[in-house]
């Protein structure tokens, strides 16, 4: 209130005594009021403050920029001579760090990126500030802190200290830190529980940067899952061209070779057809005999060129499925064996009706091939015994001859 509005006062009152007695009732009322416009004042302007945190939390400012700026809002508005953010280092049981962001007044050092080293921080104190605990010290020699810890804060100058834990998620990520310089200082209730709040603000941007690396981790991964799906994709494509150029070289050597070979197998089936017709009267059996087998195999060998380019056309062309008589293909190639080679003993024992999907001539590609392999690997018994035939027991023989027939049928039995 003003010299004028107490002089008016004064003219209103009977005499001196009780002008005095109005103005120290009125005095005590308006300094009550003041004292409370000017903690509203501060509440205002913490407010505030913490609207302007929350909004650069929504505009997805960078770290270093959020901190920057709150460092230096905070130590405005509580006259502090440092405001700082503390980060530890990864793997160091919070006994190292170093401040990341500060605001700070020129009288002091700068504490940026100067290496903190507490041997004892990690055992003792980082469970209590990751449960949440608030440091607050007025003066720092009269606190009761450890040498080593007094020694820390004396390299910044501090006197008093308002330190807060900086949590991302449950982890204790870091601290933030008021100091006072100069003197020290008793700090008030309200400046507490104002620190708290940008804290609590400031573990929500921690919690953020988190998963925004989680998050361009994921995408950069995928990118790289999909750049390598791209280069296996143009590899499987280079390969099925190759591959291609391969299949048309293979057939066109299979012609080839197909074609030099059935020459002389024309020649000699048909002199020794000649021979069968024209010299007969003067061949005794035997040797009418031996120019049949010779027929034979010339025969089947041509069988087995038309046989072997089947193949080399397998990956080209579609299979013909159809109901196969297996019995029947087993015993005839176990006939034409006996009739080339009579002088042998063999006793072929195949089961009948065993009939299965698949394509007829590739079947019969694989039996002669594991029935001919069979009378080969028995040429040294006196008394040999070839069976074919279905069993419901599995053997590693069995399971071979599965796999085999398994490229061209579907084994339904």
């Amino acid at each position: 209130m003003n010299s004028d509005q107490w002089a008016n006062i004064q003219t209103l009152c009977r005499d001196q005594a009780a002008f005095e007695q109005v103005q120290q009732i009125l005095g005590g009322q308006i300094q009550t009021l003041e004292q409370a416009h000017a903690i509203a004042q501060d509440q205002v302007e913490r407010q505030q403050t913490l609207f302007r945190v929350i909004s650069r939390l929504r505009q997805a400012l960078d770290l270093e920029t959020l901190f920057k700026t709150t460092a230096a809002e905070v130590r405005q508005l509580l006259k502090a001579d440092r405001v700082g953010m503390f980060r530890f280092h990864p793997d160091t049981n919070w006994n190292d760090g170093e401040f990341v962001s500060e605001d700070v007044d020129p009288e002091f050092d700068s504490a940026i990126a100067q290496p903190i080293h507490d041997h004892c921080f990690g055992d003792q104190f980082a469970i209590h500030y990751q449960a949440g605990r608030v440091q607050n010290v007025p003066d720092i020699h009269d606190a009761g802190l450890s040498d080593c810890h007094i020694k820390i804060l004396a390299q910044f100058q501090v006197r008093a200290n308002l330190v807060i834990p900086l949590l991302q998620g449950d982890h204790l990520w870091g601290l933030l830190c008021i100091h006072q310089c100069r003197a020290p200082r008793q700090w008030q209730r309200s400046e507490i529980d104002f620190v708290q709040q940008i804290a609590d603000h400031l573990a929500v941007a921690l919690q953020q940067t988190e998963l925004m690396a989680e998050l361009r981790a994921e995408i950069a991964e995928r990118q790289q899952a999909e750049q390598h799906a791209q280069d296996l994709n143009q590899g499987l494509q280079k390969a099925i061209l190759e591959l291609s150029a391969v299949n048309r070289e293979l057939e066109s050597f299979s012609y080839s070779v197909s074609h030099d070979l059935r020459a002389p197998l024309r020649g000699i089936d048909g002199f020794s057809q000649a021979l069968l017709e024209d010299c007969k009267d003067q061949l005794d059996a035997t040797g009418q005999d031996y120019l049949r087998r010779i027929r034979t195999a010339t025969q089947r060998m041509g069988q087995l060129i038309d046989d072997l380019l089947t193949l080399s056309r397998v990956t080209r062309s579609d299979m013909h499925r159809k109901e196969v008589d297996l019995s029947r293909i087993a015993s005839r190639l176990c006939t034409e064996f006996q009739q080339m080679d009579p002088d042998r003993i063999v006793e072929c024992t195949i089961a009948p009706h065993l009939i299965g999907p698949g394509d007829a001539r590739l079947l019969q590609v694989v039996l002669d091939n594991l029935l001919n392999n069979a009378w080969k690997f028995t040429a040294n018994q006196p008394q040999a015994n070839i069976e074919f035939g279905r069993s419901s027991k599995k053997t590693r023989c069995q399971g071979t001859l599965s796999a085999i027939m398994g490229l061209v049928l579907i084994w339904p039995f």
